[in-house]
């Protein structure tokens, strides 16, 4: 069997000699080094994860076949804390109980707003911003684990720019330093520093505007690509049919101490932890995923949810496994990229 057609759920079937197999056939195909053939854990799931190096940069193995993709909403019903965040409601899905008696309680309120249509209306944006149900043939594919930041590169720290920085915050022990480019008519280069506990700067990276074609053009040089919007939903849910990866439920509590989030039926998840795919995927709601089709872009509303101030229904949704919003991507398409 060819390796690009090896499928998800044969996959899911093979055992760790059989992956290792994979892993290494893969590598010597694109010129890499495994790293690493592990057991990934995610929301009670569990998967191999082939971790391979190429170029000093790590890869995930991403098994494809006939992949279920989309979600329909009329399979979805919500529970009583997500109909009353859709109304309105910030005490509902609160992550944070033990601070609840700063703000008032405004879930009878939001309760009073309910009708026998409400749970229609709740599926009516869900289904505006997912794709529909459908069945995707993939190649397997390799994918790197952590995306890149759109017109960001490292640096040394003896660039001009990056002196330059270092100098105007050496007083301080901050970890991060950001030149942020604010306005998209801003088109000088600007630095980002990291520092160490001891106030040294550690790594550096310059930062500027690019373009969708630009960084497709980037990648093309480099043998590589953007995935597919489907290769994208596929690698994010990884077999899941939930509206969310880790199921149907939005989160109800965060730990904060391990950084955990809690559903309400006590599945947990690593809020900082790779998909089920061996991906950092969807990792921050200011930041796009960029996929081949140009008004496709997954995983982040460009923080308009956590901006505006909404309820955590809304907030939560931008994490759907099928999430793609229209606006979003003709918006993203018709403006440089910084960042994200």
């Amino acid at each position: 069997m060819s390796i690009a057609d090896i499928t998800h759920d044969e996959w899911l079937h093979f055992d760790h000699k059989a992956a290792g197999a994979t892993a290494e056939a893969t590598a010597r195909k694109v010129g890499g080094v495994v790293r690493s053939v592990h057991v990934q854990v995610f929301a009670e799931r569990t998967a191999y994860n082939a971790i391979i190096e190429v170029d000093g940069r790590p890869f995930v193995f991403v098994p494809g076949g006939h992949a279920q993709l989309g979600f329909d909403p009329d399979s979805w019903t919500p529970t009583d804390e997500e109909v009353l965040s859709y109304l309105g409601s910030y005490r509902a899905l609160d992550l944070f109980p033990e601070y609840a008696d700063i703000e008032p309680d405004d879930r009878a309120e939001a309760r009073a707003c309910r009708t026998g249509s409400t749970v229609e209306e709740i599926r009516m944006p869900i289904a505006a911003i997912t794709s529909r149900p459908r069945t995707a043939h993939l190649k397997s594919f390799l994918a790197a684990t952590h995306a890149d930041e759109a017109g960001v590169s490292e640096a040394s720290l003896d660039h001009p720019i990056i002196t330059a920085l270092i100098q105007k915050w050496k007083p301080g022990y901050q970890e991060l330093v950001d030149d942020l480019i604010l306005p998209e008519t801003d088109t000088d280069t600007r630095g980002r520093v990291r520092f160490g506990p001891d106030g040294e700067a550690t790594a550096a990276w310059l930062a500027a505007h690019t373009t969708y074609d630009t960084i497709t053009d980037e990648l093309a040089r480099s043998g590589r690509r953007l995935p597919t919007p489907d290769e994208w939903e596929h690698a994010y849910a990884f077999g899941a049919r939930s509206l969310f990866p880790w199921g149907d439920r939005m989160p109800t509590r965060w730990l904060e101490d391990d950084n955990t989030l809690v559903m309400p039926d006590g599945v947990r998840v690593a809020a900082a932890s790779p998909m089920l795919s061996g991906l950092y995927m969807a990792q921050n709601s200011y930041k796009w995923e960029l996929t081949a089709d140009r008004c496709e872009v997954r995983g982040a509303d460009g923080g308009g949810a956590e901006c505006g101030g909404d309820p955590w229904f809304t907030k939560w949704l931008i994490q759907a496994s099928a999430y793609r919003d229209p606006e979003q991507g003709d918006f993203v398409a018709q403006r440089p990229h910084t960042l994200s």
